[in-house]
């Protein structure tokens, strides 16, 4: 005889093995019990928020606005804090020839190249280029910048920061893709590109590019020099540098009205690029360049709470990646070296509140982070090393008592299945994936994808969106499964998976708004059913939002009932499930 409660749970099961007969089939079907564990050893990670970072005028726009805050839930943006000047140190036939100019220029390389702040202003084109030099007084510094190409991301934070009671928080962040080209130095790099109209094959770095600050990296030296006479004598690139920073930051939070809730002070700290880029092979750079800049921000009441975040280096393919490149004077550190070294440092500790990651391959541009070695490594480090050759009992970025980021990732072409046969990890359902194991395996607490949307034909694996399709693209449902539900301050607790090893499970607890969120990734083509042991703290909940994405179905919502502790889904293969309840 079946009691009330265990007939509204046969009915529950019927209805999932209708929706999984509708989903995808019964064939390979697999039943998954998800159980969450609560207790204070169960409680990982706060997450701060999901957002991507922003590069085009589309931002300052009303619709775009609309889907990325309203539709997808971001609650964070990424800007690029390259700084921009006013004439006549942007005067562009000083700075660099017209990427189409006949000859290549001057030079018949397509760019202007230098040495070093010494010879920066040499003769070319007819003209020198000149140095904006930064003073003691920040607002005259100010005065020497522009922000025409912020204005569209300063809307979009301005609009952000209001939905922050809406979204349950706003933050706004920023990294440093390139310095002033003034106060950097050769690293040794060269381009080695060889097509038209990027610059000459062989071309040393740094250089300047139809207007971007090319490779070469800071001179941390300290040596005051001539071309550097803020009218008191002559200052350091060092000093500089921090000082334009700081003038950077300032103005924009006072043009826009949005403060900072932290900045890198370099995207990927070791990848010199064509575009605006620098590098800092070893740690040492970048720690003085950390503390100077962290000097002079806490000069000033509005940067003092601004926090620096960083080192931000890439996820790699194997475990040299993860610790060191290269040998003697072509040494290249990265990332869990830079954490040691960064501990080393007194002031540099204290500099740097929190860490971050870019979930790239070595190349800098393919998508990774589906290896849970690499993120294990990344959270813990190791004792015995994977290789004979490393160092024994590195640590990683959870040894030093601080939280992490991925503050980048992209390259997943814009179908929800690619490749169509075999694993699909090049497609959107790999973003929900690998989304997945940043948060679980690698405890991160924020997730920033590249870019969100552009007015390109076809999405591409830059952008989870395009203007025409907006919340249609399967690249922008698979990031709406964790980006609308899991809002700030949620805290994510352990979900383990008994009975299949082809689903993977995450879940958070916000208890400000009284919320349990779990999402469920079909890792197979099988279709299956979870069983989710509901926590005694909801308990109360009758029932929770389902909402279902597979190919060729998605954002399908459903309601799911609470029958005896338990709830019930069907997952699709290769599918993805965001649950929600709320107490009563």
């Amino acid at each position: 005889m079946l009691t009330k409660r265990s007939a509204r749970h046969s009915l529950a099961r019927l209805a999932v093995v209708a929706l999984a007969w509708l989903t995808g089939g019964m064939a390979g079907w697999a039943d998954s019990t998800v159980s969450l564990d609560l207790s204070p050893r169960g409680r990982m990670q706060i997450i701060d928020g999901f957002g991507t970072c922003m590069g085009n005028k589309m931002a300052g726009e009303q619709w775009f606005q609309e889907l990325y805050f309203d539709d997808l839930g971001a609650s964070i943006e990424r800007i690029d804090l390259t700084p921009e000047f006013k004439p006549p140190m942007s005067d562009h036939r000083y700075n660099s020839p017209g990427i189409m100019e006949a000859g290549g220029g001057p030079d018949k390389n397509r760019v202007r190249t230098y040495t070093g702040p010494a010879d920066y202003g040499r003769e070319f084109g007819g003209g020198r280029a000149a140095i904006a030099v930064m003073g003691p007084d920040i607002a005259k510094n100010i005065g020497l910048l522009g922000y025409t190409w912020l204005e569209p991301a300063g809307k979009l934070a301005q609009a952000g920061l209001a939905r922050k009671a809406q979204l349950g928080d706003f933050k706004l962040v920023a990294s440093i893709w390139s310095p002033a080209p003034w106060v950097k130095m050769t690293s040794g790099g060269r381009w080695e590109g060889d097509y038209a109209p990027k610059p000459a094959k062989g071309t040393p770095y740094p250089f300047i590019w139809n207007g971007d600050f090319s490779g070469g990296r800071l001179d941390v030296s300290d040596k005051p020099l001539a071309v550097f006479n803020d009218g008191s004598g002559p200052t350091s690139a060092l000093t500089q540098f921090s000082r334009c920073t700081a003038a950077y930051v300032k103005g924009f939070q006072d043009k826009f009205g949005v403060r900072f809730y932290a900045i890198s002070i370099q995207n990927e700290v070791n990848f010199e690029e064509f575009y605006k880029s620098a590098t800092y092979p070893l740690s040492a750079q970048y720690i003085a360049a950390v503390k100077a800049v962290r000097r002079e921000f806490d000069k000033y009441p509005d940067l003092k709470d601004i926090q620096i975040m960083g080192p931000e280096d890439l996820l790699g393919g194997d475990v040299w990646g993860m610790w060191q490149l290269g040998t003697k004077d072509r040494t290249t550190h990265k990332n869990l070296q830079y954490l040691k070294n960064i501990a080393a440092d007194a002031e540099a500790a204290k500099a740097v509140s929190f860490f971050c990651i870019h979930g790239y391959a070595a190349d800098g541009g393919t998508a990774a982070g589906a290896d849970s070695k690499l993120w294990s490594w990344w959270v813990h480090g190791w004792g015995d090393p994977p290789n004979p050759a490393l160092p024994h009992d590195v640590k990683g970025f959870s040894d030093y008592g601080k939280k992490s980021w991925i503050t980048e990732t992209s390259g997943e072409a814009a179908e929800w299945l690619s490749p169509a046969k075999g694993s699909p990890l090049k497609g959107a359902w790999s973003i929900a994936f690998k989304t997945q194991k940043a948060l679980t395996t690698g405890r991160e607490s924020a997730f920033i994808y590249w870019q969100f949307a552009e007015k390109a034909d076809t999405t591409t694996t830059s952008c989870l969106t395009r203007k025409k399709d907006g919340a249609q693209e399967p690249k922008f449902v698979a990031a709406k499964h964790f980006f609308k539900f899991i809002r700030p301050g949620a805290v994510a607790v352990k979900a383990s998976v008994a009975g299949d090893e082809g689903l993977l499970a995450s879940a958070y607890v916000h208890e400000k708004n009284g919320t349990l969120t779990l999402v469920l990734v079909s890792t197979t083509e099988a279709a299956r059913t979870a069983r989710v042991n509901v926590p005694v703290e909801f308990g109360a909940m009758r029932e929770m939002l389902a909402v279902t994405s597979h190919e060729g179905a998605l954002w399908q919502e459903s309601k799911v009932p609470l029958a005896g502790g338990e709830v019930e889904v069907a997952v699709p293969g290769y599918g993805v499930v965001s649950l929600q309840g709320h107490t009563p």
